[in-house]
């Protein structure tokens, strides 16, 4: 396997070989609280953006949609990275669990682009039909997850059955 520019700054950031976060089991404890930190904010800070724009208006659009971006930059870099790593990162069963927390982590984004477009344009109606189109769309998307969770569970039983 190669060694990219991604496998290099995660190994830096890591510091495997260094003592930055203590021995190994210091180390299993840092990389948990920095797990949990990071999903705190991936949910914290979206919302905050989400609430702020609605009484803040337009001046607040361009630094919060800077804010949400260096949020989710990271996020999609983190599945890349994990993915490359060949874990699947589709779910095996989309429970209430999973589509609650999807929502919760989904819908400050779609919250905030109807609040900017609403900021840009109060009588416009295209931040309603934004707001429609959202949820149409989080439909659509909730529905795209139940699909591929079936189909993983079936290539896992397929996998399984011809190891039989």
């Amino acid at each position: 396997m190669t060694t990219t520019i991604l496998d290099r700054i995660v190994r830096w950031n890591l510091d495997l070989d260094g003592d930055w976060y203590g021995d190994e089991r210091e180390r299993y404890r840092w990389y948990e609280g920095i797990a949990a930190a990071a999903s705190m904010q991936w949910v914290a800070v979206p919302w905050a953006a989400a609430i702020m724009v609605w009484p803040l208006g337009r001046p607040s659009v361009i630094p919060l949609a800077v804010v949400l971006v260096a949020m989710f930059v990271p996020m999609l870099v983190c599945m890349w990275y994990v993915r490359s790593r060949r874990v699947e990162t589709t779910p095996r069963v989309m429970d209430t669990r999973r589509v609650v927390w999807g929502l919760i982590g989904g819908l400050p984004y779609a919250v905030f682009l109807v609040g900017a477009l609403r900021a840009y344009g109060p009588d416009d109606s295209t931040w309603i039909g934004a707001a429609v189109g959202g949820v149409v769309g989080g439909l659509g998307g909730l529905v795209a997850q139940f699909v591929q969770s079936r189909r993983r569970r079936r290539q896992e039983a397929l996998a399984a059955a011809d190891e039989d």
